[in-house]
């Protein structure tokens, strides 16, 4: 297995679908990788080099999947925050 710094971005233009509060608020402050048609969640944690390994454990592509971030809160970030 190759080592990557990142995961690299979906080519994908389809979005995640819409899943419930409860659901998200599972996975604050963690990256998310979604299947490639954005119905389920593939994988979840607050490391992307964790995330890779665990959408590999799941047998998925890290180049077909779709990744977002959940904040901790809903707070808009600015300037130093984000670094």
């Amino acid at each position: 297995m190759s080592q990557s710094n990142s995961l690299p971005e979906s080519t994908s233009e389809i979005a995640p679908v819409n899943f419930s509060e409860a659901e998200l608020e599972k996975h604050r402050g963690h990256w998310l990788a979604f299947s490639p048609d954005g119905q389920r969640v593939i994988a979840s944690s607050r490391m992307l080099k964790e995330l890779e390994k665990q959408i590999r454990a799941a047998g998925a592509d890290p180049e077909e999947v779709l990744l977002d971030h959940l904040p901790e809160s809903d707070a808009i970030q600015f300037g130093s925050e984000l670094s």
